[in-house]
């Protein structure tokens, strides 16, 4: 089974995110900026894929074009929320200016980044 979802909002303009579950496996997609007005909107999001049947989330960054410190931070929150519950969060599609970001934090050590 395959569901989806949209999460819009005031923050459309600059970001987009859509939850799509399948057979028990959620995936989050995230497109725009993520900055400090996204922030709230993504983590909740992320923690509430925690809550189903699955606590592990891949976040698919492949339509990201910026991303600051605030986003990393929701990206560690939301990893720690997962591997609290047994799970944890994968990153894929993972734009290279985000990635070198998540390498200067020593970031790409923690997560799982799927290709």
């Amino acid at each position: 089974m395959t569901t989806e979802r949209a999460n819009p909002g005031p923050y459309m303009e600059h970001f987009q995110l859509s939850e799509q579950a399948t057979n028990g496996a959620a995936k989050v997609t995230v497109s725009g900026e993520i900055d400090l007005a996204a922030v709230l909107p993504l983590q909740e999001l992320l923690f509430g894929t925690m809550n189903g049947p699955s606590s592990t989330t891949e976040v698919d960054l492949g339509n990201v074009s910026f991303m600051d410190a605030s986003g990393i931070t929701a990206l560690i929150r939301a990893d720690d929320k997962a591997r609290d519950v047994g799970g944890r969060l994968h990153l894929s599609h993972v734009p290279d200016r985000v990635f070198r970001l998540l390498r200067i934090f020593e970031l790409d050590r923690r997560f799982t980044i799927l290709t």
